[in-house]
């Protein structure tokens, strides 16, 4: 067949028109259309599909291009090799058939679902590089012509074009889910020690996850193992009232599938699902839904589910996976608010909680003529997870502590309690060893800090000797000075966190510390002060200058005037975290 020169030139132009169009950062759901709308149009055809292959197993299409122009939406699924799709995705070679029913590999399925009839196509594969993404077919060209040599190699540049924007566009997908995962998972950690109740604190959950994953109805289940069944926490679609009526029994349904066989689930289409309950009163806008358990230590939580994404798309496994990150994070956010609210549930408890905290902190430090002290412990809530010690262990030996666990708030004073009650229990012959108290100690608190971490600096004062001992478990270095005029200088010892990672080992290392000299012992709560507006930080080089310029005052009122420096600078009386400062002089 002779080309028409003019023609040809046409046609180019417009692919360029059309390059310049699908590489405008689209998202895929603009994107798919696009492609359709442009191959049907410049194949001048009157019907286009795009499958894309997911996960290199079935390819699967989402919309099609009617002869009418109208956008077709219907979840449809084929296997590598199944269909002229299919064969084109396994082969990675293009199909063109003249007559569509003469040929063996053809599967009238789709025809016979829809009611159109096709006659001739054409079919090629999109690559990105020589990895296959998917494929990209017209049907039937106008007016009963047959498409040509020209026609194929049309389509073959434009799928080129239409791979690059689809695999730009699936990069752009990912990178966005990954930034706003990050996001959601730095909102759930300052929900861990929130005092919502479970019932706002689900709904406020389930509000932002429908946010982060475009969808607008979904389900958060929670767990009951003594009945082997899943009541509603929080629900988009399904009426409050009917929460309480609605149990769904392990192995029923999609979500109870979940809870039993503990796997995240992606479901495309839900007719096609034995799962699904067709029957439920409760409809899904949408054919297709996403699930993960909610685990946490080997103990199922609860289900949550998602459905009716906002742009009518099916769900894909990238969703899934998303979900599943959230779902794992969530998990512990879900487990630390049932701990906090059975301690907070009544005044009395919490009133119980204040007081063993008070019991930590000691009241008095263990008196002596040659050690001074000065202490300011500001808990973020009514409790926190900060806590110090300073304990006498031989005549002239004096152990020292101070610790952080991470987070704040009750859930955080619960697992200090508990870090605290066991270090008191140690033997004397780890208390005089830095090294061997700090191992010892992440080897009890390993696995038990439901996900949080301690971290510690522990010392030995040797009053005879003019020494400290001491190991540090990822705590700030602490900061020694003489109150004359020698510099200030960090006590570097380095040590992993506590509670996250089994049999660590810590080195210990000695100091001078004899009379004149101040030890000046912290929690990051002072150095992280910010104001309001968070255009000002207190940080650990400003902390450094006011401890010189304090050095002339007393332990205590040092102490004081060091919180207070940080207050003013940043014009901000609210810390955001706990903040403890522990000063102890050789006098």
């Amino acid at each position: 067949m002779t080309l028409d020169p003019q023609r040809s030139l046409s046609k180019f132009r417009s692919l360029l028109h059309i390059s310049s169009i699908l590489n405008a950062n689209l998202d895929l759901h603009q994107l798919l259309p696009l492609i359709m709308l442009y191959s049907k149009d410049l194949l001048e055809a009157e019907a286009s599909s795009l499958f894309l292959l997911e996960d290199e197993e079935f390819l699967y299409c989402e919309v099609a291009l009617g002869e009418k122009g109208e956008i077709i939406q219907e979840y449809a699924r084929l296997e590598l090799g199944e269909g002229i799709v299919g064969m084109v995705a396994r082969e990675k070679k293009p199909i063109a058939l003249e007559d569509a029913y003469k040929d063996p590999r053809f599967n009238a399925s789709m025809d016979k679902r829809t009611g159109f009839k096709t006659k001739s196509l054409i079919c090629v594969p999109l690559f990105v590089e020589d990895r296959i993404i998917g494929t990209l077919e017209v049907i039937n060209k106008t007016n009963n012509r047959l498409f040509d040599s020209s026609d194929l190699e049309y389509l073959i540049s434009l799928s080129e074009v239409a791979a690059t924007a689809i695999q730009n566009a699936n990069t752009k997908d990912s990178l966005d889910k990954r930034i706003l995962e990050l996001s959601l998972l730095n909102e759930f950690e300052r929900l861990s020690v929130s005092e919502k109740s479970l019932h706002e604190l689900g709904k406020w959950i389930l509000n932002r996850v429908l946010e982060y994953l475009g969808a607008t109805s979904g389900t958060i289940y929670l767990a009951n193992a003594e009945n082997q069944e899943l009541s509603i926490l929080s629900a988009k679609g399904i009426p409050e009232e009917a929460y309480e009526q609605i149990k769904v029994p392990y192995g029923t349904g999609v979500s109870g599938w979940v809870a039993d066989k503990r796997e995240s689930l992606l479901i495309h289409n839900l007719d096609l699902d034995p799962r699904y309950n067709k029957l439920s009163p409760y409809k899904f806008e949408s054919k297709s839904l996403i699930s993960a358990p909610l685990i946490f230590q080997n103990e199922l939580l609860g289900v949550i589910s998602i459905n009716n994404k906002l742009s009518g798309y099916a769900f894909q496994h990238s969703d899934l996976d998303l979900l599943t990150n959230i779902a794992a994070r969530l998990s512990s956010t879900i487990k630390n608010a049932q701990l906090f609210h059975q301690i907070v549930d009544t005044g009395k408890e919490l009133n119980r909680a204040k007081n063993i905290m008070k019991k930590i902190m000691p009241s008095i430090l263990p008196s002596t003529s040659e050690l001074s002290y000065g202490v300011a412990h500001i808990p973020l809530e009514q409790v926190g997870g900060d806590f110090y010690d300073v304990t006498q262990l031989e005549d002239s030996k004096f152990s020292i502590l101070i610790a952080d666990i991470s987070g704040h708030g009750l859930s955080a004073a619960v697992l200090a309690a508990m870090a605290h009650m066991v270090l008191k229990n140690f033997e004397q012959d780890i208390k005089l060893s830095p090294s061997l108290f700090l191992t010892t100690l992440n080897h009890m608190l390993y696995g038990k800090l439901a996900g949080n971490f301690l971290t510690a600096f522990y010392g030995i004062i040797d009053l005879k000797n003019n020494t400290i001992l001491c190991a540090n478990a990822g705590h700030h270095a602490p900061f020694l000075l003489d109150k004359k005029d020698s510099p200030i200088v960090q006590l570097d010892v380095k040590g992993k966190i506590l509670g996250l990672i089994p049999d660590l080992f810590y080195d210990e290392k000695t100091f001078p510390f004899s009379s004149g000299n101040r030890l000046v012992m912290y929690t990051d709560g002072i150095t992280e002060h910010m104001s309001k507006d968070h255009n000002k930080r207190y940080d650990e080089d400003l902390f450094q200058k006011a401890i010189q310029k304090s050095k002339s005052l007393g332990a205590q009122s040092s102490a004081d005037d060091l919180i207070q420096a940080a207050k003013d600078y940043v014009g901000s009386n609210d810390f955001a975290d706990d903040v403890t400062v522990l000063l102890v002089d050789r006098i």
